[in-house]
């Protein structure tokens, strides 16, 4: 019996195959799904937030490289990290989906299962979305709607002279995990594909650092140095960072000696970590201490724009290499 595509289902069975278990904070939703707008809230004092993020096939993944269940995870571990960089909390969320017409339905309700899984993780609402044709590929957007005390939104242009640098978890993990699904290593290093598949941002402790009084801070979307240069260009300052303290996973460095890679390749230029960088005040170093998952990597100083990394004794530029699209 030939497998059940979306076309067979049309467009209205699809989604009734899909909505269900989308509300995990009712507190927030005056009205969920299934009219031409959702109507949600947020609580006073708060400044919403909204972002959004595409995974195209083909691009942000393929067959080889991440089941339905997991693309359908990361569309939202995407869009959420993007509320964390702000020192926010996601609450609502929407998907527009371009799906081809020979896509079997089982592939898309794994994954809204994996959409669901993350909703559920992260206390955020599914408040609906919009599903299409593609010529091509698979294409989902997500929408993440946020939200963070008044005036306290952390942006990359805060950070000053003086202050610290610092990253949370082991950046690299994301891209050595994608060079080893490549090079067909998941029995060695499993948790390394698993950290590309389901990578798990934390807003909770982006909040905390937010409290703490971080002052700029983006995610590790696109590699470190990326993300660096982000910031350091946003805030018109320079930073150094140290090579030696950037944290790098035993995994990573295991995987990096036995491809024969520089250590830092994967935590430079790698993406889709979803951890965190940040800059704050040397006065509030000694209550970072409590973070296990924060490592003080470098410093900032006045300047315009520049990114310099340590290796040994000698102190070269760190340009942005991390993943951009259009380019060569």
């Amino acid at each position: 019996m030939a497998e059940k595509t979306v076309k067979d289902t049309g467009e209205f069975g699809c989604i009734r195959k899909i909505t269900h278990g989308f509300i995990n904070r009712p507190e927030w939703v005056k009205l969920g799904s299934g009219d031409d707008c959702a109507v949600y809230t947020v609580p006073d004092g708060m400044d919403e937030l909204i972002s959004t993020d595409t995974m195209v096939e083909g691009i942000h993944f393929t067959a080889e490289t991440m089941g339905p269940c997991d693309v359908g995870f990361k569309l939202c571990t995407s869009n959420f990290s993007d509320v964390a960089a702000m020192g926010g909390r996601p609450c609502g969320f929407v998907i527009s989906a371009g799906l081809p017409e020979n896509l079997p339905l089982a592939w898309l309700e794994a994954c809204y299962d994996g959409i669901r899984e993350a909703c559920r993780r992260y206390g955020v609402n599914l408040l609906g979305g919009d599903i299409t044709g593609s010529p091509g590929g698979i294409i989902l957007t997500g929408t993440v709607t946020g939200m963070v005390p008044a005036d306290t939104a952390v942006k990359r242009s805060g950070a000053r002279a003086g202050d610290l640098v610092c990253v949370t978890g082991h950046p690299g993990d994301s891209g050595a995990g994608l060079e080893v699904i490549f090079r067909k290593e998941e029995r060695k290093f499993p948790r390394l594909a698993e950290k590309h598949r389901r990578p798990k941002p934390n807003p909770e402790l982006a909040w905390k650092l937010r409290e703490l009084g971080a002052s700029a801070m983006d995610d590790i979307s696109d590699g470190l140095s990326s993300e660096l240069n982000e910031i350091s260009h946003a805030s018109h300052v320079n930073i150094v960072v140290d090579g030696e303290k950037i944290p790098v996973s035993e995994e990573t460095i295991r995987f990096s000696q036995l491809i024969h890679q520089d250590i830092l390749h994967f935590p430079l230029t790698g993406g889709e970590d979803y951890e965190l960088v940040f800059t704050i005040p040397r006065s509030a170093a000694h209550r970072l201490q409590t973070f296990s998952e924060v490592h003080i990597i470098g410093y900032v100083e006045e300047g315009n724009g520049v990114v310099q990394l340590k290796q040994r004794d000698t102190m070269h530029i760190l340009k942005p290499e991390g993943y951009h699209h259009f380019e060569k």
